[in-house]
């Protein structure tokens, strides 16, 4: 049992005494941040160990290596490394600069313009800074975001590409074609200022051809470990933010869920048929595009309240069309750079039309609501987090499960001996038996398969396992409240872009997503339009209708029905009304006829430069002939953003 365990976990366990040292170091690292009032106390403990193992003939090496990278983590920090940053950064932000501009004027001169020139910069610079605004928009709801900045697959398709072209080269020998790849990915790495996501990549990718090298080969284990623990060493102010932690997930969730996850998909067969390449390309781009989301599933949820569960169609579309599209990239503006132009014409047109099917298809994708985004507030974080850990645990057991077993070979010949005895009618029963068996082993893949399409459908639906607060919140602007099934925007939106943009503009599923039941929405100004716009792309079952005397001439007011300005809401505590009451506009007779019955509050809306104090209306309130029930109150008084 043990070694069966080990066999198919070997993977998840590391082997070097480096590794361990480095765990150590990264283990430190972890109480540091933390927990900083027990790194000392962690410390001593290893100190103690590395004591008592001195004093034994029979020492743990590997507990020893993780004991000395502790000691040596706290050696750093009392000298202050880990506070320092990594050497050039700031050095590096010039060349960053100098090379994107040497690479616009490459565009230039080959006539890329428009989104083509955007996604081009977006793609070479690993920068989605260049990106327009609707198409980031799409990118970022699609999961593809991370095709435009600087990562794994960026510098993994570069050396690999330079590793394809020097190894064919003869006098190279061995050695070269695997060093010079190393530097030019270092070039590259330190002219786009040394962003950690492809430093990762970077101390990733030359472990790997280091050790091919020496002629050896890590465990998966060792290699996450290693290069965790030297791109801290390199770099410990901005190790294990949030782009460390994006792409270090991807990385690990591919060499460690890979394997069980190739388990709950059919095997291909190994007849090398076009339609068996073509199914078995799938299914590997299926399991590492799985991976991957996975691996950066709880740093997404945690940091950015969302995950879109549509991704992973998007990046099995896109993410071979970006490993035809950056090479030809990097090679065409090689080619202009070396003003080799009527080579590079051709090249540019291919390059073109791969643009723009990227494009496209990512603006396609959001329009079809095939983005899948789901929205994470307060508890439903932890939820998730929790499910994606009975997942993974699921995910290696699983793997478990689904290895082949070594004795089928010994079984089968055992049965053909029993064929020839002469108990034959008596074991031919026992073959059948294990004919079925073979056969249900081959098809257990189905139940896996349907297990991880449960837990991503459970996934998904944890998003809704909270309560959701009502939405009544404003400035001295605009307001903006949820009656039973209608939103309204109050006021003018143009002067309270600060509100709306740290509400709708952050979370529009909060204020009308469908666990709303929204069938209305009330505006009195065009400037509330864009704000909106994510519940009317959703929803296509709305009444819209806008307060005031005329409709503004706008195209996108065309479909709105004009209503009177409305005075009266409905809060969401039962039977509780808010009446707003411009001063100098609305009627005060009005206004004791509406308080004569219930009860709830009066929100006083000042005239311009003219401020009123709801404390003098609520002292002369019986003089008024406002209701007992009914209370004045300012803008300053209403609730503010609802915070999950």
């Amino acid at each position: 049992m043990g070694l069966s365990l080990e066999k198919h976990y070997r993977d998840c366990i590391p082997s070097s005494l480096f590794s361990y040292f480095l765990f150590g170091v990264l283990s430190g690292c972890f109480f540091e941040r933390f927990y900083p009032d027990l790194t000392l106390i962690w410390s001593s403990i290893h100190a103690v160990i590395i004591i008592f193992s001195s004093l034994q003939e029979r020492r743990n090496r590997k507990i020893l290596s993780l004991s000395w990278g502790v000691l040596f983590f706290l050696l750093l920090a009392i000298c202050g490394y880990t506070r320092r940053s990594a050497p050039f950064l700031s050095e590096s932000q010039f060349w960053k600069k100098d090379f994107q501009s040497k690479i616009e004027i490459l565009l230039d001169e080959a006539n890329v313009k428009d989104d083509a020139r955007e996604i081009s910069l977006g793609l070479v610079l690993g920068d989605a800074k260049n990106l327009n605004r609707d198409f980031k928009k799409s990118a970022k709801e699609g999961g593809i975001l991370h095709l435009f900045a600087a990562s794994g697959l960026h510098l993994g398709i570069l050396i690999g590409c330079l590793f394809s072209i020097f190894k064919r080269i003869p006098f190279l020998g061995y050695s070269l074609p695997r060093v010079l790849p190393i530097l030019l990915g270092f070039l590259y790495l330190a002219i786009l200022g040394f962003p950690i996501s492809l430093a990762r990549a970077w101390v990733f990718s030359t472990w790997i051809l280091a050790q091919s090298l020496v002629f050896r080969k890590s465990r998966p284990a060792d290699l996450l470990i290693s290069s965790a623990g030297i791109l801290y060493l390199w770099d410990p102010i901005r190790s294990f933010g949030v782009s460390f932690l994006l792409s270090f997930g991807a990385v690990a969730g591919i060499l460690l869920l890979l394997p069980s996850l190739k388990n709950c998909l059919p095997k291909v067969s190994e007849e090398k048929t076009i339609l068996n390449r073509i199914a078995s390309f799938w299914r590997e781009n299926l399991s590492v595009s799985t991976a991957a989301g996975l691996g950066t599933l709880p740093s997404l949820v945690y940091y950015f309240g969302s995950y879109s569960f549509g991704s992973l169609g998007l990046n099995l579309i896109l993410v071979p069309i970006c490993g035809i599209l950056l090479p030809l990239l990097y090679f065409s503006l090689l080619l202009q750079a070396c003003s080799f132009t009527w080579i590079a014409k051709p090249i540019w047109l291919i390059v073109l039309s791969l643009l723009e099917f990227l494009e496209r298809t990512t603006l396609l994708w959001s329009e079809l609501d095939w983005s899948l985004v789901r929205t994470y507030r307060g508890n439903t974080k932890f939820f998730a987090l929790v499910i994606w850990v009975i997942f993974l645990l699921f995910l290696f057991l699983w793997k478990w499960m689904g290895a082949p077993k070594e004795e089928e070979g010994h079984n089968l010949d055992l049965r053909l001996d029993l064929l020839e005895s002469e108990a034959f009618l008596e074991t031919k029963s026992h073959v059948d038996r294990g004919r079925i068996f073979k056969f249900l082993r081959r098809k257990v893949w189905i139940l896996g398969f349907l297990f991880c399409i449960f837990f991503q459908l459970l996934l998904a639906r944890s998003s809704h396992w909270i309560k959701i607060p009502p939405v009544f919140f404003g400035d001295k602007f605009s307001l903006v409240l949820q009656e039973e099934k209608k939103l309204a925007l109050l006021g003018k939106c143009k002067y309270s872009s600060k509100l709306f943009y740290k509400s709708f503009g952050k979370d529009p599923e909060l204020f009308c997503g469908e666990h709303l039941n929204i069938r209305e929405i009330y505006i009195e100004h065009e400037s509330c339009l864009q704000w909106i716009s994510e519940c009317l792309k959703r929803r296509n079952d709305l009444h819209l209708k806008y307060g005031g005397k005329e409709i503004p001439k706008v195209a996108s007011l065309e479909n709105w029905i004009l209503v009177p300005k409305q005075k009266e809401f409905s809060l969401s505590i039962p039977s509780k009304k808010m009446i707003r009451f411009e001063v100098g506009k609305d009627s005060l007779i009005e206004l004791n006829t509406r308080t004569k019955k219930d009860f709830g509050v009066i929100l006083l809306v000042s005239r311009f430069g003219i401020p009123e104090d709801p404390r003098e209306w609520n002292r002369l309130r019986k003089q008024l002939g406002i209701g007992p029930g009914w209370q004045f109150i300012g803008s300053d008084e209403l609730p503010g953003i609802p915070v999950l």
